[in-house]
């Protein structure tokens, strides 16, 4: 078996962090254009939760906040990687549906109608904003 010079695998796991890091931003900055806050988190706020934002499934780093104007989400401030947090308004929401698998607590995917990016939380998390949603037309909950 050949030997394998070490800089060679340097350059592969620098390859693969780059592509990672783009991946994780990807959906989160598409959305950042649109619904970036400033805004404080809200009294709600629910820290280290999972869930997904596009592609990406933040198992135990994504806080979420539910509040009269919509979602507020933000990132776990050691793995945010200087990504803001976001207010994604209910009137950007256009359709929800279960997203359940087997043996996971009871998900909901909710599509996003700009940009179109959907976001899976599970119901526990959204059930304070049965009333927001139900001002949006979805009674799911």
């Amino acid at each position: 078996m050949p030997h394998i010079p070490q800089w060679i695998y340097i350059v592969y796991f620098s390859l693969v962090t780059i592509v990672m890091i783009f991946l994780f931003r990807h959906d989160w900055n598409r959305l950042a254009k649109l619904y970036r806050t400033k805004e404080a988190p809200p009294v709600n706020f629910s820290r280290m939760r999972s869930g997904s934002v596009g592609l990406v499934y933040y198992k135990g780093t994504l806080n979420v906040g539910i509040t009269p104007q919509g979602i507020y989400l933000s990132i776990f401030p050691l793995f945010s990687l200087g990504l803001s947090p976001l207010l994604i308004p209910w009137s950007a929401i256009k359709k929800i549906e279960p997203a359940n698998q087997l043996f996971i607590i009871k998900r909901f995917r909710l599509y996003l109608s700009s940009p179109k990016v959907t976001l899976i939380l599970s119901k526990d998390i959204l059930e304070p904003a049965k009333e927001f949603l139900a001002t949006q037309g979805f009674e799911w909950i």
